[in-house]
């Protein structure tokens, strides 16, 4: 994948930035509802381009349910 905006995330750092357990990202990988990449047995890439949307798209969701 390419480094175009930024270093890509593994499973662990894009969990560890969204605050979430490792494993629910990697649960997502592999549903299809985070594009990426399985390079290992248990290693995810994820470019830095997808995992920013993910990121936005958590967040809104997050601050949607918030608000009344």
């Amino acid at each position: 994948m390419e480094c175009k905006s930024g270093p890509d995330y593994n499973a662990a750092s894009l969990a560890h930035a969204a605050g979430v357990a490792p494993t629910y990202v990697a649960r997502l990988c592999r549903a299809g509802r985070i594009p990426a990449v399985k390079v290992a047995d248990t290693i995810w890439v994820i470019s830095y381009e997808d995992g920013q949307a993910w990121l936005a798209k958590r967040k809104k969701k997050k601050r949607d349910k918030t608000e009344p």
